[in-house]
């Protein structure tokens, strides 16, 4: 068994208490913010960093994710609390229903195709057996075995929302079409999506023996109790608000209700929805990859409710030093409700709101992101 919770117990106190604060808009002079080079998926990753079976056998990503936190902690001095895990890409729920998996070496297992062909076809779908169906027990395996073997708090796996989940089934063209043409089936459809996944996470958090609102983690950031799961609802970008308000936003709130209350992870800009989430009952919190977009970032953070947490992370810039300068001293970014994390890749750098390639050295960019950030948050 590892030794990392007691090892790091006084850091992550102290780490822990700063993201409570900023949950609960207590304190507006400092924010916690993450370097992140411990991701548990495989994007951004150098191949030959990427272990054999590392989404086959629980031994093996628990392993790597272990030696991640370690060497994240002898390297940067943030606020990264870590937790295990069970990634096994963004297509779990959809593959309960009969989507297809494909595990393509040394990268992120991903859905191939779609199901649902004819609107006939989805008055057909049955809700799947959470201990059964797709990769759902291959999943479970994983969280047994982080349980078993740690004590560190094990997370449950991505959560992709309603409507990327509905959208899996069926895609793009067909689901938006369908809203127009057969709403009671769309509604029918997000009602499923919710349930089953209201299903599918309590049914992880049994086994790990996580509270119903509680949650270990939101993409490598940490969440304070009172919030029991987040979702990804990448795909609200593309929507205008009237569609979005009717077939999502009451499926992703009682996803959230279920759970004591949640956060919502998309990237890029969905400020024509900043009213919706204002309205969100259960919303605490907007993780939004805003792809180097300082603008918008800026106006999500001055257009919601302060009591709705922005998480604003992207992978690392190329420019990093000018993009934070222009968050904090140009733009005056708030701090107050506001956690930032930088997600660092030794080949994957963000610029003019696009990932390019790139090789720089870990060492020096999470020491200089490390100070670049303490010095924003303290200041």
């Amino acid at each position: 068994m590892d030794n990392i919770q007691e090892l790091y117990r006084e850091r992550n106190k102290v780490s822990k208490e700063l993201f409570e604060r900023a949950f609960n808009g207590e304190s507006s002079d400092q924010f916690p913010f993450v370097v992140n080079n411990a991701n548990y998926f495989v994007f951004g990753e150098a191949p030959e960093a990427i272990p054999d079976g590392y989404f086959q056998d629980p031994a093996v990503m628990y392993q790597r994710q272990v030696r991640q936190f370690q060497h994240h902690y002898e390297l940067i001095e943030d606020h990264y609390v870590p937790y295990l895990m069970p990634f096994m890409g963004t297509g779990v729920l959809c593959s309960a229903f009969g989507s297809r998996i494909e595990f393509i070496d040394k990268m992120d297992p991903s859905a191939t195709g779609f199901i649902i062909e004819s609107e006939d076809q989805l008055d057909k779908l049955q809700p799947p057996d959470v201990e059964k169906d797709g990769l759902m027990p291959h999943v479970l395996k994983f969280l047994r075995y982080f349980k078993e073997n740690s004590d560190i708090p094990v997370g449950i796996t991505d959560c992709q929302g309603p409507l990327t989940s509905a959208l899996q089934l069926v895609g793009y063209d067909k689901l938006f079409y369908w809203m127009y043409d057969y709403p009671e089936k769309i509604h029918a459809l997000m009602d499923l999506m919710t349930d089953t996944l209201i299903r599918w996470v309590k049914k992880q958090k049994e086994v790990i023996g996580e509270p119903l609102n509680c949650c270990a983690g939101n993409q490598g950031v940490y969440v304070p109790d009172g919030i029991g799961i987040w979702l990804s609802d990448d795909d609200a970008i593309l929507m205008p608000p009237s569609l979005y308000d009717e077939f999502v936003v009451p499926y992703n709130d009682r996803l959230m209700e279920a759970f004591g209350g949640g956060i919502i992870h998309y990237c890029g800009a969905a400020n024509q929805h900043i009213d919706s989430f204002n309205q969100m009952k259960y919303l605490r919190g907007i993780n939004n990859f805003s792809l180097g977009d300082a603008e918008s970032l800026y106006k999500l953070r001055t257009g919601l409710n302060k009591d709705i947490v922005i998480v604003a992370c992207d992978f690392t810039p190329i420019d990093y030093r000018g993009y934070y300068k222009l968050l904090f001293e140009d733009m005056k970014l708030p701090k107050q409700s506001l956690v930032v994390q930088s997600l660092f890749s030794p080949v994957t750098g963000l610029k003019n709101k696009k990932y390019e390639l790139i090789n720089r050295d870990e060492k020096t960019v999470v020491s200089e992101l490390n100070e670049i950030l303490r010095r924003y948050s303290n200041t």
